[in-house]
């Protein structure tokens, strides 16, 4: 995240928007760009879209914008070739939660743009303060593909680098699973030994990040229902999720943690991938500026 230059971030139109403010935030703190899209099917630029980027102009921002043609709860694909087109390396988008009927009719959109987006993607909810608040990082150690390790440490860097960046209190969480245990210790209770495992595996990140034992939260799973838990408990702020991004039959039949949490959250929601990558600034052009 140190390297990224250039953000996207996708809001509604409206005077007050908490994806843009966080936009602002990191902005100004990783010395990168904001490309501001708009999502209006009004296609109404002067009335937002101006006033926001004349905001990021005196707040010291350098930014760029548009409008998309499309209502928030459906600008996954606007969003994903403004990403492409504009080479970001970040992705912010404001994110209103989908009812359960709606889950069950359709896929949510904001589900389509965990799967595809390439980048690291912020959802924004809003309400919580980053400052000095705590960053929650929720680490799978349970499967050891590759894509998982390269997952784990993932979330750890971000989480641990947004800590230092808002001053914030980093917890971790980890789901377990009795079911994927190797063999157990016989003289022991089999939730003693798949605890004592899981915490095995927790060792790694604990020494490299000096993550003190009550900052470690260990907890039979299911993951999603673990996560927003202890979230809640801790009034996280930010939650940070690795995925894998199953698409398909085998993302309908398995599902995605971070998916499932999503809308369980009262906080936002970082989602890292294992190839995600830092994409160079580049300038687009054709594009108001600020």
């Amino acid at each position: 995240m140190r390297s990224i230059k250039k953000i996207l971030v996708a809001i509604p139109p409206t005077a007050e928007s908490p994806a843009l403010e966080r936009g602002l935030q990191l902005a100004r703190r990783l010395g990168a760009s904001l490309d501001v899209l708009l999502c209006d099917p009004q296609q109404d630029p002067d009335k937002y879209l101006d006033l926001h980027l004349v905001s990021l102009l005196r707040a010291g921002v350098h930014a760029r914008g548009e409008v998309a043609p499309v209502d928030i709860d459906h600008a996954s694909q606007a969003v994903l070739a403004a990403c492409r087109d504009h080479e970001c390396g970040l992705v912010i988008k404001q994110h209103r939660p989908s009812g359960l009927l709606s889950q069950l009719l359709m896929t949510p959109d904001d589900w389509q743009l965990l799967r595809q987006v390439p980048t690291p993607l912020f959802l924004i909810r809003g309400g919580r303060s980053w400052e000095g608040g705590t960053i929650l990082a929720g680490m799978d150690v349970e499967h050891h593909d590759e894509e998982h390790i390269a997952l784990q440490g993932n979330v750890m860097e971000h989480a641990s680098f947004l800590c230092e960046l808002f001053d914030a209190a980093l917890h971790v969480v980890s789901a377990y699973s009795p079911a994927l245990l190797p063999q157990a210790d016989p003289s022991q209770r089999i939730d003693q030994a798949v605890a004592s495992h899981c915490h095995d595996q927790c060792r790694w990140f604990m020494e490299e990040y000096e993550l003190p034992e009550h900052r470690l939260h260990i907890g039979e799973g299911p993951a999603k229902v673990l996560i927003p838990r202890i979230a809640h408990e801790f009034e996280a702020a930010l939650t940070v999720l690795g995925t894998v991004a199953r698409q398909g039959m085998m993302g309908t039949l398995v599902g995605n943690t971070a998916e499932a949490v999503l809308d369980r959250l009262e906080g936002d929601l970082l989602v890292l991938k294992p190839g995600a990558v830092s994409l160079e600034a580049a300038l687009p052009s054709g594009h108001r500026a600020a």
